[in-house]
């Protein structure tokens, strides 16, 4: 794949994540010193546009919520915090928000990308799951156990069921409800590929609301497997990557119709959807 840009950020430190918004205009990228740098692209031209002192320690996740609602970025790290920023309109990031009900470093978030519900959920070192839903001018949180060993990963097929998969190697599928302040969470599904319990679940991107793909490790060969509602409303996998290094990132497009896949070098690799045997 035909590289666009390269972007000089001057960011001495290292970057743990980098996320764009909806319109793919702004770029925050998060660093290992707890950092947000935020970028703009106008015209083919990006340029750094400000930053925060966001986190003691890294960063791990940052998330865009859909425009509708603002731009609301999203960010978690070490420090065991959920932070809320909203972007002003001098571009500065201000705080409108902290998370604090995690007991152990937060490894993961995302917001819905409805415009129908601002929904963000994190997940942390311990396997549990946070919900966190502006409603009736407060937030709503839920603390829900998900994972053995930690959470890893976490995206919306559509507006109320969601995936996740962690340290134990299992990728769960979630219904979301609330109604009058009251959250209810079911595991609608528990998905695990193989018996012998040798693949790890790394990462997962969700296509939309009937395909996803999960990346992850069988010994020191990185693999990525696709998820899809069969004609019987039953979850299938299936194989359909293998690379010779353990993969930690996996990403769809924001046409969904390449992967862009990262192993454990940092080493980026994109795929053609139509290229796979799927």
């Amino acid at each position: 794949m035909e590289e666009i840009e390269t972007i000089k950020t001057e960011i001495t430190e290292d970057i743990c994540d980098i996320e764009t918004d909806f319109y793919c205009r702004k770029i925050a990228v998060g660093s290992s010193l707890g950092k947000i740098y935020l970028f703009e692209n106008l015209n083919g031209t990006t340029s750094k546009i400000s930053e925060i002192q966001a986190h003691i320690g890294p960063i791990y996740k940052l998330s865009w919520s859909h425009p509708s609602f603002g731009p609301i970025l999203a960010s978690c790290g070490l420090d065991k915090k959920v932070n809320l920023f909203n972007l002003n309109q001098n571009y500065q990031l201000g705080q409108i928000y902290e998370q604090d009900k995690h007991d152990n470093c937060v490894n993961t978030l995302k917001f819905c990308p409805s415009s129908n519900i601002l929904l963000l959920i994190s997940g942390d070192l311990d396997g549990n799951i946070i919900t966190c839903e502006y409603y009736n001018k407060d937030f709503i949180l839920k603390k829900t156990f998900a994972h053995d060993f930690g959470v890893n990963s976490i995206d919306f097929l559509d507006e109320n069921n969601f995936v996740t998969c962690g340290n134990d190697n299992i990728i769960k599928i979630w219904n979301y409800s609330q109604e009058n302040g009251n959250v209810v969470i079911k595991c609608e599904y528990e998905l695990k590929d193989n018996k012998d319990n040798n693949i790890t679940t790394k990462d997962l991107s969700c296509k939309d609301n009937k395909h996803f793909v999960c990346c992850g490790a069988s010994g020191d060969e990185g693999i990525v497997n696709y998820y899809f509602l069969n004609e019987e409303n039953k979850w299938e996998t299936k194989k359909i990557y293998e690379n010779k290094g353990k993969l930690e990132k996996i990403r769809f497009n924001e046409e969904h119709t390449c992967i862009a896949i990262i192993d454990e070098d940092g080493n980026e690799n994109n795929i053609m959807e139509n290229q796979l045997n799927i």
